[in-house]
């Protein structure tokens, strides 16, 4: 059964590629994206999921697919004004599944796909099970609800296997965000200020562990479904920014704000397009903010490995080196 990854050019992606070629040497593997990875193994096909003609050209000869559906409009630079990002995000990460998923209607054998956990939107409970109202903070989290329910519709009509992951914020080699700024200021041994007094836990998921948990949903036995995908017992934001900046020997203080003042400010910023964080970030960053990963082990046979302390001490040597 051959492979076809959308968005293998991704951070994911890049990952989930090379383990994908150790774990199944001589499997067959499509990449569709905007540009070709150029990898032994992989046959890339240059299209844009939102262009439908596009991807009517992709030829499979008689492959049937296992679809690992990763392409999507993010968080990034190219993010615009507030008043244009419903059509920035839904144009790929709605209008591009609904594509796939019509051009490859009867060679698609299963699907598996990477969704967010801004679906939740400010938590109502906490552990967030899969069953928590969805009620996003904003037009990514609703643009991949949609998604959602255009798989799991598809899936149901077609008989075939789903699985649906929603991972808390990825961390891992090459992608920094918000990182970048909170390790200028440990690196320059600077203040560092909070959303809030820390006392929240912040989860995150290591991209190692979102292509594991991708890959394991290619076998036979793990179950269809929605799942979460967060580390196992994060601490305190304050207890793991205090780790670190003790572990490399930085001089920074961790500065308790007023989080109602901080989050107006930042909705002042993002009104006026000059956003440093977006609603789907900051409205959260003062919450306790776990989410439920007991279905990941029970029903889906997963647990990840990496814990957060691991996950931002690596991101930060890996940012002293770039830095070097």
């Amino acid at each position: 059964m051959a492979v076809l990854v959308t968005g293998a050019n991704g951070f994911v992606g890049k990952i989930l590629l090379e383990k994908l070629r150790n774990t199944y040497p001589g499997q067959q593997i499509y990449n569709i994206d905007l540009k070709p990875v150029n990898l032994k193994g992989v046959k890339d096909f240059i299209c844009d999921i939102t262009d439908k003609r596009s991807l009517e050209r992709v030829n499979l000869g008689d492959d049937q697919v296992n679809l690992v559906h990763l392409a999507a409009n993010i968080f990034t630079d190219d993010v615009p004004s507030r008043f244009s990002r419903k059509k920035f995000f839904f144009d790929t990460n709605v209008n591009g599944t609904k594509n796939l998923l019509d051009v490859f209607k009867d060679r698609i054998f299963s699907i598996s796909f990477l969704s967010t956990d801004m679906v939740y939107g400010t938590p109502q409970s906490i552990p967030i099970s899969t069953s928590h109202k969805l009620t996003p903070n904003g037009e990514y989290g609703l643009s991949k609800i949609e998604a959602e329910k255009l798989i799991t519709t598809y899936a149901k009509e077609q008989s075939i296997k789903y699985f649906i992951f929603r991972p808390r914020l990825i961390a891992g080699p090459g992608r920094y965000g918000l990182f970048l700024k909170l390790f200028y200021l440990i690196k320059n041994n600077l203040p560092v200020p909070l959303i809030g007094d820390g006392t929240n836990r912040y989860q995150f998921i290591s991209v190692f562990d979102c292509a594991d948990a991708l890959i394991h949903s290619l076998k036979n036995e793990p179950k269809e479904g929605i799942y979460n995908l967060g580390s196992n017992n994060p601490p305190q934001v304050k207890e793991l920014l205090n780790s670190l900046i003790h572990s490399v020997d930085s001089k920074s203080k961790l500065i308790k704000t007023s989080a109602p003042l901080v989050k107006s400010a930042l909705a002042l910023l993002d009104l006026i397009n000059l956003s440093l964080l977006y609603p789907e970030q900051y409205l959260i960053a003062d919450k306790d903010y776990l989410l439920d990963t007991s279905s990941l082990k029970n029903e889906f046979g997963f647990v990840p490995k990496y814990s957060d302390n691991q996950m931002i001490s690596s991101a930060y040597e890996q940012y002293l080196s770039l830095k070097n």
